[in-house]
């Protein structure tokens, strides 16, 4: 019994609200179904011409994973632009075939695609249907008689899809934050049996220790997705009163609960005994414990105990907020601003002669013309391929080193899938129940995995192209290995533009996202100030503390090249120290937010005492912001530094540290991340102290 609950809490941990199951679901299903339409189509009207069957597919895909709006009416809207613009496209671009002018257009489509970007996730969309449409109807070069097949194929996948995604497998707020919840309930087992063993070992090793430090990780980022299910309030802050306020109030108590319960943890760990009777909810063990512990002594073993328990507390009071179905929170429909369906439009920072809004267009542009002449060298006929990797080795990437960490996974999973593909098309040559059935499968995988892992992504869908070629009869292992060269020359064109042309250095891009976390550190301790004095009793600091996560994942996304493969041996630990000690600041915050919102009056002394130590800390975030080129490259220091009024001795045993605990806290942990920094720069800071 314990073995299988072990197994089901990691497979609900992995797949938070099973968005990811039912991504690749819809994806599967939509395909599915519109080919058998539009097998039925011809079989019983008249044949479809293949740019037709092409653009169902694209549409299909990109229609099920790319459309981000909240109401079916704005998804509606965002696949009718996608159709509209693949049969403009894919009909242009077979008109334009047999012209030398073909590629030159196709460069110009390229950069309209991502420029478009700008506007929002709908035109991200857009971008990319018309980018692969070109392709499309460059190599299968229909006619403009072929205009209403490709129409109609267009109009089967795009209403199929839309069926699929509102109608079979909807969305449904209330019951993915449930599932989310679930999800934080079995992440908080993990972690709970995490500290059994290790209390078992009579000491937490450094193994368990990462482990541990992973599983938080992993609760926050489950967190955040479980507060986006909460209907928000205008502009999308978080709701401040009200049932939707109670469940973000819960999970942010859990949240809270169990960090402190890792940290105090790593100080004494709690006996194995009370470790089960949580994790198994035995009440009257947890009631035995909790009536010993009144009269035990005040020290780490004591405060490790009575953090358990009011972890325990806590996940009782969120499974209690949700006892009403449907939960009031989710009754009032979301308002029509909330959905994706455009971005801003405001004026890009300078970027010299040439307007920043440019720079990737330019760079994602001579990229592909790198890899559109490469390829062409290398085959006149798969040439497509390495225009592809060009383009997508440019997605979500934040700065140069991030584009050719993207390059090389993604030649990395296509060696990888060359290998396997050729092992498996081979195994099931002349099967084909056995080749459709594993091309499925390959390409749910490939989906369920795209938000995870691109490099496993790209692996799936080769193998999955491999028996696609079987099945057409067209397999060889000389076809795979073309693809692998024409992805690498791809990826080598992608890397080149983006490290040669406007580059944007990794440390420039980690400095942005340090400036804008201690932006919304500044904001948080700023008004936790007023507060603290009776002032802005409007401001939701709890809504502010979301904000700083938020901003801490963003930085975390762009220090990653910091620590990539060139740079392992030298920064990692650097980078992950540097990390650790920013995510100990949002910890705080949040306890900071927590405990003054639930000050209700102001003390003076309470007051002057919040002042002056959030004035250390807005001094301590200045020297940050003046170090921010260098902050992650700047080991810190190893020796010991004082944390100011030393709050250390009972950090995990108080319900509700005061503010001032935290405060000092977050002074202390900026200052311990910036001592390495200050004796580097040496005599030019000494007259700030």
């Amino acid at each position: 019994r314990r073995l299988l609950a072990r197994v089901r809490d990691r497979v609900a941990a992995s797949d938070p609200a099973f968005s990811r199951l039912r991504l690749a679901s819809r994806a599967i299903l939509s395909m599915m179904i519109t080919g058998v339409v539009l097998a039925a189509v011809t079989a019983e009207l008249a044949p479809l011409p293949f740019a037709g069957y092409g653009i169902a597919m694209i549409l299909t895909f990109l229609g099920t994973l790319a459309v981000r709006d909240r109401s079916p009416v704005a998804q509606a809207k965002s696949r009718a632009a996608a159709g509209v613009t693949a049969v403009g496209v894919v009909i242009g671009a077979g008109a334009l075939s047999p012209t030398p002018v073909a590629e030159l257009v196709f460069l110009a489509v390229i950069f309209a695609a991502v420029y478009i970007r700008r506007f929002g996730p709908r035109w991200f969309m857009v971008g990319m249907v018309a980018f692969m449409a070109y392709f499309i109807g460059d190599y299968l070069h229909p006619t403009l008689a072929d205009g209403g097949g490709v129409a109609l194929a267009a109009t089967v996948a795009l209403v199929v899809t839309q069926i699929v995604c509102t109608v079979a497998l909807p969305g449904d707020p209330e019951r993915d934050f449930r599932r989310a919840t679930v999800t934080i309930d079995r992440r908080m087992n993990l972690i709970l049996r995490e500290l059994r063993d290790a209390a078992r070992d009579d000491a937490p090793t450094d193994a368990r220790r990462r482990e541990l430090q992973r599983h938080l990780a992993r609760l926050r980022d489950i967190v955040l997705m479980a507060e986006g299910f909460i209907p928000q309030g205008r502009g999308g802050a978080l709701a401040g009163s009200g049932p939707a306020s109670d469940l973000a109030l819960a999970v942010f108590d859990l949240q809270l609960a169990v960090e402190r319960l890792v940290a105090a943890s790593f100080r004494a760990l709690p006996p194995v005994s009370l470790v089960r009777a949580v994790l198994y909810a035995d009440e009257p063990a947890i009631r035995r414990a909790v009536s010993a512990l009144r009269d035990a002594p005040e020290d780490n073993e004591t405060a490790v105990q009575q953090v358990l328990v009011r972890a325990h507390r806590a996940r009782e009071r969120l499974a209690a907020t949700l006892e009403q179905r449907p939960h009031p929170a989710f009754t009032t429909p979301l308002p029509e601003e909330a959905d994706s369906t455009g971005g801003s439009t405001d004026a890009p920072p300078a970027g010299g002669l040439v307007p920043a809004s440019l720079h990737v267009p330019i760079q994602v542009t001579v990229a592909s013309g790198l890899a559109i002449y490469g390829g062409l060298l290398l085959s006149s006929s798969r040439w497509y391929w390495a225009a592809i990797a060009a383009f997508i080795v440019f997605n979500n990437t934040q700065s140069r080193a991030d584009t050719a960490m993207r390059a090389f996974s993604r030649s990395a999973g296509t060696f990888g899938g060359i290998i396997a593909g050729t092992v498996v098309a081979t195994l099931v040559h002349g099967n084909v129940a056995a080749s459709i059935g594993g091309i499925l499968v390959l390409f749910f995988l490939a989906f369920y995995f795209l938000q995870t892992s691109y490099g496993l992504m790209i692996f799936f869908i080769t193998i999955a192209i491999a028996l696609l070629y079987g099945l057409m009869g067209m397999f060889s292992p000389h076809l795979l290995v073309v693809r692998l060269e024409e992805t690498v020359i791809g990826a080598a064109s992608g890397v080149f533009a983006a490290f040669l042309i406007f580059p944007r250095r990794a440390r420039t891009q980690v400095a942005s996202a340090l400036d804008a976390y201690l932006n919304a550190l500044d904001e948080l301790v700023g008004v936790a100030r007023e507060r603290a004095h009776g002032r802005q009793r409007e401001a939701d600091l709890l809504a502010l503390s979301r904000t700083l996560d938020r901003r801490y994942a963003d930085l975390a996304g762009a220090a990653r090249p910091l620590s990539g493969p060139w740079t392992v041996v030298r920064r990692f630990g650097e980078v992950r120290e540097k990390l650790l000690l920013l995510a100990g600041c949002t910890h705080w915050a949040r306890a900071l937010a927590r405990g003054v919102s639930r000050s209700d009056a102001a003390d003076p002394e309470n007051g002057a005492r919040i002042d002056r130590l959030a004035g250390e800390v807005a001094r301590q975030i200045e020297r940050t912001r003046r170090t921010e080129q260098q902050f992650f490259l700047t080991p810190h220091a190893r020796g010991h530094v004082e944390l100011p009024e030393d709050p250390r001795r009972r950090l995990a045993v108080q319900e509700d540290e005061h503010p001032s605990v935290a405060l000092a806290v977050i002074s202390g942990l900026l200052a311990r991340a910036l001592a390495g920094a200050w004796l580097e720069e040496g005599d030019r800071n000494v007259e700030d102290g």
